[in-house]
């Protein structure tokens, strides 16, 4: 029997970026640690919901020094590779780690993937995973001696939504309004203030995330509101809340993909021109309608586009027969099973 590889993990969260890209890196974590026997150790910038996530979830963390940037970057995680004996190096990240700081890394039995990335990094990693965002086919791949792996498939998502509970029928709609861990841009109050403009029978879920620092405006708008709103702050299972839900009004990003394999239809908000280009390939499978950037949309488009989707079950059910048939929640077992194999002759 072969040693289990070691992987180290490079993944950050903080207010401005969210929490989904630690959220995914814990997943594929797990399914290291569980089908490969990985020793896992995350490298973070210091942001402490970010570490705590991580930390809580019993992973080690190389904590990068506060003023880490440029060059030191590569610097710092070579030093980390080294401390850990890692096998397997994987990027999920958005800042100024450059192609050739990556290229800098590279040494003999290392494998280096990268999750999810435009930028040139991808270019020097071994392997590299995407989900079906269509910015991917017009890249560039000159120079790239790995391998890509494209599409519903390679989603990373808890395992927990592998198995989605029953779906739960309800005599009112029941619309979730879920903007992912941090909400940055504060959708969530516009949701409200286009839901409040509606005239039909529904209920309304609130969910805030751990990181959600927008509680006195909403507090404000729902002094106003003329509506009930049931608020759930940092949900502990989201898959049997998600269940629940007839429709969903959500930020693309992680969460997307979440509600497309419990079977919810969703209608999205985008952070970014880059999350509105990535939405389009959820509309073009028929899972969800995006509105794009969440700057051009009014309350009253959304709460236009709301009642319409309440109004159409037959659209809604087709909707979530095609999210669960494109995202069946098994990407990030995948996506480790690719990884171990990748570093299993380096430990022969």
């Amino acid at each position: 029997m072969l040693p289990s590889p070691t992987a180290v993990i490079r993944c950050d969260a903080s207010p401005s970026l969210g929490l989904g890209h630690v959220v995914r890196c814990l997943a594929l974590a797990d399914e290291l640690r569980r089908a490969g026997g990985c020793t896992v150790t995350f490298a973070m910038r210091e942001e402490p919901l970010g570490l705590s996530l991580v930390r809580d979830r019993g992973y080690l963390v190389a904590v990068a020094p506060s003023d880490l940037a440029g060059a030191a970057q590569g610097a710092w995680l070579s030093r980390v590779l080294d401390q850990t004996g890692a096998r397997i190096l994987v990027l999920d990240v958005r800042d100024d780690l450059s192609r050739q700081a990556v290229e800098a890394l590279r040494r003999p039995g290392l494998v280096i993937a990268v999750v999810d990335d435009l930028s040139e990094r991808r270019l020097a990693a071994d392997l590299v995973f995407y989900p079906p965002v269509p910015q991917v086919e017009r890249l560039s791949w000159a120079g790239f001696g790995g391998r890509c792996y494209h599409g519903w498939e390679w989603v990373i998502l808890r395992p927990e939504f592998a198995c989605p509970p029953a779906r739960v029928a309800h005599a009112r709609p029941l619309l979730l309004v879920t903007m992912g861990g941090s909400d940055p841009a504060g959708m969530t109050l516009r949701a409200v203030q286009a839901l409040d403009g509606l005239d039909g029978d529904f209920e309304a879920i609130l969910v805030l995330g751990p990181g959600f620092c927008h509680d006195r405006e909403l507090g404000e708008v729902l002094a106003g509101a003329r509506r009930h709103y049931h608020l759930r702050r940092s949900v502990a299972d989201m898959p049997a809340l998600m269940a629940q839900a007839d429709l969903a009004i959500a930020s693309f990003g992680v969460t997307a993909y979440e509600l497309a394999a419990m079977g919810v239809p969703a209608i999205y908000l985008c952070l970014t021109e880059d999350h509105a280009e990535s939405a389009t390939a959820f509309v073009a499978a028929g899972i969800a309608e995006s509105l794009g950037v969440h700057q051009r949309v009014s309350p009253a488009a959304l709460a236009a586009a709301v009642g319409r989707l309440l109004k159409d079950q037959a659209r809604r059910e087709r909707m979530a027969t095609a999210g669960r048939r494109l995202v069946d929640g098994r990407g990030s077992a995948r996506i480790a099973h690719v990884l171990c194999l990748a570093a299993a002759p380096s430990l022969a």
